[in-house]
């Protein structure tokens, strides 16, 4: 690692010591635990959406410790619904099911909770180490990298994230060319031409990024919420046993952690897959790898629970390599994450990377220690917490659009901007119900504005001849082989339809 790297850690731990810091991520720590126990589905996106129009007045350190605390504790406080309730609590919670409740049916939800927080929170360190050595590794890579490659590498994550987005491709197409569209609405960056305004000023610079996402997640959810009543019928199975027999069973299954958590920063790094599949994939190695899992997995084997736990942690750290090495978001949440990072003078990529090295490493510094807290409040007030998991659906609806309204009429004090946050908000329950992924149409609508900028800069340096990079040309034909075999695959398992999930799980399927 080059010395400057050296000094660029050491500026950016240093950058961390702010009594105002500390306090953001213990905010956003306290937000990522309610997030992972509610019931109702609130996922990080939500989270994100949310908090957007109110951290990105904030000093950015500030803002980024909220929202990295609230991704990061999400994911590790998430397996209390498996376990307690046999309900998926997340998009990376689906597979803790199968070996969680049977284990809290039969007296051992502590124990089951104890190897979950312990995986999680060596999962989450692991992906931050890789990231950490993912900066200096990919530098000289990613010095390399111009305008032309960076947007051949956007088209292609955006064309693979469209694909893996929903079970109809095709709609998945749709959402992410409709997301561009709506990218274009105003102002022209570059040569200053209006697009798609119709003579309304509220339309010069666009409709606000932060708006349509929390109208895109928000609205329905509180919908879903109000309309369907859902919330936990069942009795939590009791909270009997020892947490530190679910530590002790992490520290003896330490490989199948590091084998499980390398799973989950492959998944993050890789476009478009996220949490929907990295908790399956992990589980099913463990199934795999582990002996007499043939026999046990499924019927209450404690390796059923550290395995996807490990994995769905480590995830955040493989997405935050695309994320600041490249520029390119692997969900929504990242992808917000770079729109409060362009909101502070942030460019994400090879120029962050150049520029700002020191912010890169506050981020993994804040990505690692909140990972400690999430994992020391789990142990230290997991009976507590099991309790917020019984909470009435009519009070999460009151507090989801009072929160809502507020934080869309905060993006600029503009009565209009409550007007967009109701129409989005219809658009997106109407996504959600015709299967539409949203995740698609947001994706497409941030990566819109940085697509233009590169592919703008590529037609100014070289003209059409950028077309003919060796490097370029390697990267298309990577991107089409692999769009067409995805598409080919997912147009083939269309109709079979994977068993329908009741609880969050069933109603946050594409907010991954």
């Amino acid at each position: 690692m080059e010395t400057s790297l050296f000094d660029a850690a050491a500026q950016g731990l240093l950058n961390l010591i702010q009594l105002k810091v500390w306090f953001a991520l213990l905010a956003g720590v306290a937000i990522g635990t309610f997030t992972a126990v509610a019931p109702q589905g609130i996922g990080t996106p939500l989270v994100y959406a949310i908090a957007l129009p109110v951290v990105i007045r904030w000093e950015p350190l500030t803002g980024i410790a909220l929202l990295i605390g609230a991704s990061s504790v999400s994911a590790i406080c998430a397996a209390y619904l498996p376990v307690l309730f046999g309900i998926p609590g997340g998009g990376g919670s689906q597979a803790t099911v199968l070996d969680g409740y049977p284990m809290g049916k039969r007296g051992e939800a502590r124990r089951a909770l104890g190897a979950s927080f312990m995986a999680g929170g060596m999962g989450c360190l692991i992906g931050t180490l890789t990231l950490v050595i993912a900066v200096p590794a990919a530098k000289p890579l990613i010095y390399l990298m111009g305008s032309p490659e960076l947007f051949v590498v956007m088209l292609w994550g955006l064309s693979m994230v469209a694909v893996l987005a929903g079970r109809r491709p095709i709609k998945g197409l749709i959402a992410a060319a409709f997301g561009l569209l709506i990218a274009m609405i105003g102002q022209q960056a570059q040569s200053g031409v209006m697009r798609f305004v119709f003579d309304q000023p509220y339309l010069l610079d666009g409709i606000s990024i932060s708006i349509i996402a929390l109208a895109m997640f928000g609205i329905p959810s509180a919908l879903d919420l109000a309309l369907t009543k859902l919330g936990v019928e069942q009795q939590a199975v009791p909270l009997k046993g020892s947490l530190f027999d679910g530590i002790r069973d992490t520290l003896r299954e330490w490989w199948l952690v590091v084998r499980c958590s390398f799973v989950g920063v492959w998944v993050g790094i890789v476009p478009g897959l996220g949490s929907q599949v990295v908790d399956w994939l992990a589980y099913g190695h463990a199934a795999q790898s582990c002996k007499g899992a043939r026999e046990s997995f499924g019927r209450g084997d404690v390796r059923g629970v550290i395995a996807p736990e490990s994995a769905n942690d480590a995830k955040d750290g493989g997405d935050l390599i695309t994320t600041l090495l490249l520029g390119f978001p692997q969900g929504v949440a990242t992808a917000l994450f770079i729109v409060a990072l362009l909101a502070w003078g942030f460019l994400p990529g090879p120029e962050m990377v150049k520029k700002n090295p020191e912010l890169i490493y506050s981020i993994i510094w804040i990505q690692g220690i909140a990972g400690i807290i999430g994992t020391l409040v789990g142990f230290v007030l997991s009976g507590q917490l099991a309790k917020l998991a019984e909470l009435r659906y009519t009070f999460m609806v009151s507090i989801l659009f009072i929160f809502i309204l507020m934080g869309a009429f905060s993006v600029h004090r503009d009565p209009l901007d409550l007007v967009a946050v109701v129409g989005f908000g219809i658009l997106g329950y109407f996504m959600r119900r015709y299967a539409y992924p949203r995740p698609a149409m947001i994706l497409g609508l941030v990566l819109g504005d940085l697509m233009e900028k590169y592919l703008y800069r590529s037609m100014m340096a070289y003209g059409f001849s950028w077309l003919a990079r060796p490097a370029v040309i390697v990267l298309l034909i990577l991107a089409a082989v692999s769009f067409v075999f995805t598409l080919r695959g997912r147009l083939k398992s269309k109709s079979e339809s994977p068993a329908s999930l009741g609880g969050a799980m069933g109603r946050a399927e594409d907010e991954s």
